[in-house]
């Protein structure tokens, strides 16, 4: 069966669960490493002597590409999944923590990295930008935007963790840059 087909057919009710993601991920990963190798071929043009690549349409134009792109999207989302144990540990480090104003700077020192380098801007893509970005978030399932305009939406409570934690590190970002500027403003005084 056709791999894009077979994805589409693995939807309920138009959403789609990580557990049906990553198993079509692993099932057509031999046929996405191979359509990569040829595709890696195409535009690939012997000038004056020297192999060069021109670029890529920007469009899928062919099934092909439709396919690796498909592939690539759900990969990314699978990578994104992989931390939800992770955060759901640390919401019950940061429940236990949160009374404590050093302890809760601590544990967002230990993990502003993770937060800013991969999942600060999330919310934005996956929610949109709305102006009640935790309603959003706890309403809506993750609205993932394929290149030729389609959506995949996956199931919230897949990424219930991720999404709070993104939600409290935001917060945490935002109200620590706050009182740090308050403070200064106090020192000017």
């Amino acid at each position: 069966m056709n791999p894009i087909l077979k994805f589409e057919s693995l939807a309920l009710d138009g959403i789609y669960r990580m557990s049906k993601i990553k198993w079509w991920l692993l099932e057509y990963d031999n046929e996405y490493k191979q359509v990569k190798v040829e595709e890696s071929k195409r535009f690939m043009y012997f000038i004056d002597g020297n192999w060069v690549r021109l670029p890529d349409y920007f469009d899928s134009r062919t099934p092909e590409d439709k396919f690796l792109k498909l592939y690539e999207v759900l990969s990314e989302i699978s990578n994104h999944h992989r931390n939800e144990d992770y955060f759901k540990n640390e919401l019950a480090i940061y429940k236990k923590i949160h009374f404590n104003p050093k302890k809760v700077i601590e544990w967002f020192t230990k993990n502003e990295d993770l937060w800013l380098n991969q999942y600060f801007m999330l919310s934005i893509y996956w929610f949109g930008d709305e102006k009640d970005e935790m309603h959003c978030e706890i309403n809506l399932h993750l609205n993932i935007k394929l290149a030729n305009g389609k959506s995949v939406f996956v199931d919230r409570n897949d990424f219930i963790n991720t999404i709070m934690f993104t939600h409290l590190c935001n917060t945490q970002y935002w109200n620590l840059l706050e009182s740090s500027n308050v403070s200064e403003l106090k020192e000017l005084l």
